[in-house]
């Protein structure tokens, strides 16, 4: 890591940071198929009785288990749409408010996609700090 750079576990307690990434990500716009329910909670998809989009939640009706409430966040549809905000980023001072929204709440992100997400983060920022010179 640079000089100068942000570290990845900095975390701003303003509360705003947060909820601007959940206003900047629709999940109702999110096209999520049984198939990729079923894989993500690792069942066969004929044991899903009912789902439904909820606000900040999928709503599942597993047979035999009931009620089961899935992150949006956990799926790969959110991890695509925050790759897609980091690579828009048109300054420093913009990657860094989203970095640490998705930071106050990596505890809802598996490892492999907070590391996919530096990765994005890491060389959106490097392209911001050395502009090309023309």
């Amino acid at each position: 890591m640079e000089r100068g750079q942000p570290s990845r576990f900095s975390i701003n307690p303003n509360p705003t940071t947060m909820q601007s990434l959940r206003h900047r990500i629709n999940p109702k716009t999110f096209v999520i198929t049984l198939r990729q329910i079923a894989k993500h909670l690792k069942i066969n998809q004929e044991r899903i009785l009912n789902w439904e989009k909820w606000h900040n939640v999928l709503w599942i009706h597993i047979q035999g288990k009931g009620g089961y409430f899935v992150s949006y966040r956990k799926l790969e549809q959110w991890i695509s749409a925050c790759r897609t905000l980091i690579r828009y980023c048109p300054n420093l001072n913009t990657l860094d408010t989203l970095w640490q929204s998705i930071l106050q709440e990596a505890q809802r992100y598996s490892e492999d996609a907070l590391s996919r997400l530096e990765a994005i983060w890491q060389q959106r920022y490097t392209d911001l700090s050395n502009p090309p010179q023309t």
